[in-house]
This record gives structure tokens, sequence and C-alpha cells, in this order.
């Protein structure tokens, strides 16, 4: 425990902090990025609907009522950058996107064993 805070929630937090400060950077839409998006083959907006999911999984998780869904959600979001990167042939950037889904997991595990 963190300052009496369970860890699966501290580190709820923690993902609900990345997934904000990313859904922000998407928001912006720096070139790089949307050059990327472009590349493979998504529409001009798709840093827009991107950064709104991610602030959407950011405030999902930030609530206990709603901490599944959003573990979920960002489940899925690590799954269609997965399909992504291996369909473009760019595995050798899925690092990044793994480590995101194993600390999705282990939250998920944590706060379902918790309760």
């Amino acid at each position: 425990m963190i300052i009496g805070m369970p860890w699966p929630i501290w580190l709820a937090w923690i993902l609900a902090l990345f997934f904000a400060v990313n859904g922000v950077v998407n928001l912006i839409g720096p070139k790089g990025m949307r050059d990327s998006f472009a590349r493979w083959g998504y529409p001009s907006w798709f840093h827009l609907l991107n950064g709104i999911l991610q602030l959407a999984i950011a405030v999902l998780l930030l609530m206990g009522a709603t901490r599944l869904l959003g573990l979920g959600l960002g489940t899925l979001l690590c799954l269609a950058i997965f399909a992504t990167l291996i369909r473009h042939h760019e595995a050798a950037h899925l690092l990044p996107s793994v480590v995101l889904l194993l600390v999705i997991l282990v939250t998920a595990y944590g706060w379902t064993a918790a309760g």
C-alpha cells in the first residue's frame, strides 16, 4: 500500500494519468503522429478520435464503479495498436504497447482479486 491505498488503485491512477497525457497529445496531433496515422490508412481526424477515447479511458479508470470498463477499453486499444503495427510490418514498435497491456492486465487482476 502507498499512503494507505491498495496497489490496484494507485496503479489504475497511474494508468489514468498515462491515458490522459497521451489523449491530450493525440488531440494536439503532432505532425509525426498524424503522418503515422495517414501511413496506416486512418483518416486525417483519427488522432482526435484516439485522443477522445484515451481521455474517456482515463476518466473511467479514476472511478471504482467504471474502472473495469476503463481497463477493458484500454485492453481493446492495445489490441488495435497491435493489429495496426503487425498489419503494417512495424512489429519492432510493439514493446511499449505490450508493457502497457501488461500493466492493464496486472491492474485488472488486482482490482478483481481485491473486490
